[in-house]
């Protein structure tokens, strides 16, 4: 991460704590999920098979917002896992096993804030009927979701596989694939499988959506189209 992403990212996490205190709201999850991935982002490590990162993830909350969360803490951190998940499988990261998150209450930290500790961890050694993991390949719960001859973005000699249908494409990190650019609005657009074909869709973008340089709503796909999202071009290989 450069100098610049770090200045965002800690402007990011100002304007995010000075909102949450300013307003009296309650921790959001969306915010939770955003600073996992900069902390997986920030804790990255050469590994034999490329590029490692922590899979175990303690999230420590304030006693208001972790009684806030009461009852949805158990599905809230299979989805963050699953984010996780897909954002290391995108971005070509490495984990030793499957992710894992779990809260906990820190009585040293204020409402809307939240801190987290990560690390590499066996987890199957704790789940014995646990699914063994040698890099991070997330489990498709979605049964429409395609199973094989999953297509790919490509930008910036990246691959971001598209592994369910919709899949959302934007610069927030709650989108299934992110795109870490200014032109690229916060939920930008999305490709949808439709009678067999996968399709583009643009959901209301600031700068719109191009397939092969013409400006469209929603259009079909095949193999090599370039798609501009806001002028950050893409490649739709499948």
């Amino acid at each position: 991460m450069n100098l610049i992403d770090r200045f965002e990212n800690f402007v990011e996490r100002l304007m995010e704590r000075t909102f949450t205190r300013a307003t009296g709201s309650h921790l959001q999850p969306v915010e939770i999920g955003k600073r996992l991935v900069r902390v997986m982002e920030a804790e990255q490590s050469v590994g034999m098979e490329g590029v490692l990162v922590p899979n175990a993830y303690d999230v420590f909350l304030s006693k208001a917002d972790f009684e806030h969360f009461e009852g949805a803490r158990g599905s809230m951190a299979r989805n963050l896992e699953s984010h996780l998940g897909r954002i290391a499988r995108q971005r070509g990261f490495h984990m030793i096993d499957r992710p894992l998150v779990t809260f906990h209450v820190d009585e040293d930290i204020d409402p809307g804030d939240l801190a987290v500790e990560a690390q590499m961890m066996d987890i199957q050694s704790e789940s014995p009927a646990a699914p063994q993991y040698t890099s991070v390949l997330p489990q498709l719960d979605d049964p429409s979701a395609p199973r094989s001859g999953t297509p790919n973005l490509i930008w910036d000699n990246q691959s971001y596989a598209v592994l369910r249908s919709p899949t959302k494409i934007g610069r927030l990190a709650d989108n299934d694939i992110v795109l870490s650019d200014k032109r690229v609005s916060r939920h930008h657009a999305e490709v949808v499988q439709q009678a067999g074909r996968w399709m583009v869709r643009d959901t209301g973008s600031t700068n719109g959506t191009a397939l092969n340089g013409k400006m469209i709503k929603e259009a079909p796909l095949k193999s090599g189209d370039k798609v501009s999202l806001g002028g950050l071009e893409v490649v739709w290989d499948q």
